[in-house]
């Protein structure tokens, strides 16, 4: 019986409604006194169990003298248990659909071969709304040549970070790590080109002479804002360094064991 009631209790029945309504349905047609004594549940409470059960379409009363009461069948009940919790169910799932803000998902998309990785970072050139932040080395240049300067045709603000000792105008503001190329180089042991289209969307490119290329690209806001800062923390050093002079630069570097360190990878 405990059991019954429990299983009562979870489609929203209280213990008493669930006893009152067993016992009209062991023995229909009793007034609320009968009710009271048969079920357990106490006379004080008796007729506002009742109530609850006859505005739950469970019981029906009969007006008698005293009023007598009687359970609605148990398949018409659960009938009606059943659509009414299917209608709540699709109201809420409506309701809160409405108000449900879609989780962003940034996938991180993997790709290799030399020709995928530079027709994709083409793509996020010339499909820029905007603004596009790219830095990338002389090897490449020639690849991204036409589609940094379609860019630019159509009004996008292209900033460049160039691994090449000649200048040009094809890649927008640019700055250019000619002289240091060949540290860059050594201490991180390839090529690391990216592309930044809008702020939306990045492409980090691996490019290794006798491997084959590697590349990640992501809406993740955080990787965005990662591969920004490093260029242009890059791009400020440059400034710098072509103010202060190279060589100036390089001494200073050397002069600080830490600095040493960051930008050569070796200790004294």
């Amino acid at each position: 019986m405990e059991l019954l009631l429990d299983k009562f209790e979870e489609i929203g029945f209280s213990k008493n409604e669930a006893k009152v309504y067993v016992t009209l349905l062991k023995e229909p047609l009793q007034n609320g006194y009968e009710i009271s004594k048969k079920s357990g549940v106490p006379r004080s409470m008796v007729y506002a169990v009742i109530a609850k059960l006859v505005s739950k379409q469970a019981v029906i009363e009969l007006r008698t003298e005293p009023p007598t009461y009687r359970p609605v069948p148990i398949k018409e009940l659960m009938a009606n248990l059943k659509k009414q919790h299917v209608e709540t169910i699709d109201y809420l799932e409506q309701e809160l659909q409405a108000m449900e803000k879609p989780v962003e998902v940034h996938v991180i998309r993997h790709m290799e071969e030399r020709a995928k990785i530079l027709s994709a970072m083409q793509s996020l050139l010339t499909q820029a709304k905007e603004e596009v932040w790219l830095s990338a080395w002389e090897e490449e240049l020639d690849e991204l040549k036409g589609a940094a300067e379609a860019a630019q045709a159509q009004g996008i603000r292209l900033f460049s970070l160039l691994f090449a000792d000649q200048k040009t105008a094809s890649f927008g503001n640019a700055f250019y790590h000619e002289e240091t190329s060949a540290i860059e180089k050594r201490r991180m042991g390839q090529r690391l080109t990216i592309v930044i289209q809008d702020d939306r969307q990045v492409l980090i490119a691996s490019f290794l002479d006798g491997r084959v290329p590697q590349a990640i690209q992501t809406t993740d806001p955080m990787l965005i804002l990662l591969a920004k800062e490093y260029i242009r923390h890059d791009m400020t050093l440059k400034a710098v360094s072509a103010k202060w002079g190279v060589g100036n630069l390089a001494d200073f570097c050397q002069s600080d064991e830490r600095l040493a360190y960051i930008v050569h990878s070796a200790r004294k």
